[in-house]
Order: C-alpha cells, then structure tokens, then sequence
C-alpha cells in the first residue's frame, strides 16, 4: 500500500466520522425538538411511550398497589419459609434426634 492509498483512506474515514456526527447531531436535536413540543402539550415519556398528564395519576396508583402487593407477598414468604423451618425443627426433635 502506497501513502497515497493510506491518505485517502484516511480521508474516506474522516468523512465518515463527519457524516455519522453529524447525523447524531440533526436526530438528537430532532428528538429534542420532539420532546420539547410534547412537554407543551403536557405528555411525559413513561415506558416507551408518550402519556397524557391525565394518565398519570393512574399509573401512579397502579404503580403504589403494585409495590404493596410486592411488599405483601416477600414478607408472606418469609414468614411461611420461618414457620416451615419451625417445623422442622419441632419434626427433627421429636422423631429423629435422641
């Protein structure tokens, strides 16, 4: 390979990397372009999409049982995981240990 080769490979690269910037650059302005006008008309991105202001209060309560039930059932688990262990104990002690 000559270093004529190499500059315009080089040249061919950093036109490339041009490109690709500045293509990140217009979609990321677009996007917030985008985001900005949807904030005006009062959406919020949640979860892959845009939801109104007036959904919100709803994935919000949705989103607090969820986390109650959550709670309810780890704590449900633990006690019944303690009362088979008690069981064990009082099984072992009176039909297996001396």
């Amino acid at each position: 390979m000559g270093k004529k080769e190499r500059k315009e490979e080089k040249k061919l690269i950093n036109q490339i990397r041009e490109y690709k910037n500045s293509f990140r650059e217009s979609f990321r302005e677009e996007l917030f372009k985008e985001m900005e006008k949807r904030h005006a008309n009062g959406e919020v991105f949640f979860e892959g999409q845009w939801v109104s202001q007036d959904k919100i209060s709803k994935i919000q309560e949705n989103l607090v049982r969820r986390g109650w039930i959550v709670f309810f059932e780890i704590h449900f688990l633990v006690f019944i995981t303690v009362l088979f262990s008690i069981f064990l104990w009082i099984f072992f002690r009176i039909y297996l240990l001396p």
